[in-house]
């Protein structure tokens, strides 16, 4: 019972605390205090979850939460979606799902099984596809997808698959190539992750100069950013920092 009764007067100060940041009518203080636990009840399910549930961020959060709880509950989810009817796309989402679980053997098999027909070049099934191989360090396998997709669809554009592809070349060796790729994904490659490869890899082939002046201008995009960039890059910056 304490403890019950300290969760209960815990969560009406928070419902309190929030009521007096947000302003609210005098009256939701009254049903709080009036109230315990019913009142902070109240006050959640009309005020702070409705909010919640329009906020990115927060939604992203609780996804995590629920992620961290029940790390398989996607994939169960979309097993049974496939099981109850097996067609391209519950294949494609139960795929993503193993890939996001790093189970990326067992979604390199349901890609490739999929890749057949009239899904035998989607954009879709291949990026999965090229992402399954990347988990598995199959760079050759990744090349050789993303080409095959740049073949098939020559519009198509992903910075995630371009990133992909230029790592599998710096990580075969072809660092020539990989600089040039790097050097084109830096033009729009959202965040500073490309410049700072770019930047790596120009060190690592002795190009000490060009390498210098990436991380500059890292930390000086960053620094000249908004609050929110700067904690997004912050990963980023801190390494370029320590280059420099």
């Amino acid at each position: 019972m304490p403890l019950f009764a300290g969760l209960v007067l815990l969560l009406d100060v928070i419902c309190l605390g929030h009521a007096a940041y947000k302003r609210q009518p005098a009256l939701w203080f009254f049903i709080i205090i009036a109230l315990p636990f019913v009142g902070a009840t109240m006050y959640l399910m009309t005020e702070l979850l409705p909010r919640a549930r329009a906020n990115p961020t927060a939604r992203q959060a609780a996804a995590g939460l629920g992620r961290a709880i029940d790390p398989d509950k996607e994939v169960r989810a979309a097993r049974a979606a496939m099981e109850e009817l097996d067609t391209a796309e519950t294949r494609r989402r139960l795929a993503d799902a193993l890939v996001v679980r790093g189970r990326h053997a067992e979604a390199r098999e349901l890609y490739e099984s999929t890749l057949t027909g009239a899904h035998a070049d989607d954009p879709t099934l291949m990026m999965g596809l090229a992402r399954a191989l990347f988990g598995l360090e199959d760079y050759e396998g990744v090349r050789a997808t993303l080409d095959a997709l740049r073949e098939a669809w020559p519009d198509f554009q992903s910075p995630e698959g371009h990133m992909m592809y230029a790592r599998a070349h710096e990580a075969l060796g072809d660092f020539d190539k990989a600089v040039m790729e790097y050097n084109a994904l830096t033009g729009y490659f959202p965040g500073e992750e490309a410049r700072y490869r770019h930047a790596m890899l120009l060190l690592r082939t002795g190009r000490q100069e060009e390498a210098e002046a990436g991380f500059r201008e890292i930390v000086e995009s960053v620094e000249s950013g908004s609050l929110l960039y700067r904690k997004s890059e912050k990963t980023w910056y801190d390494l370029a920092k320590q280059q420099l």
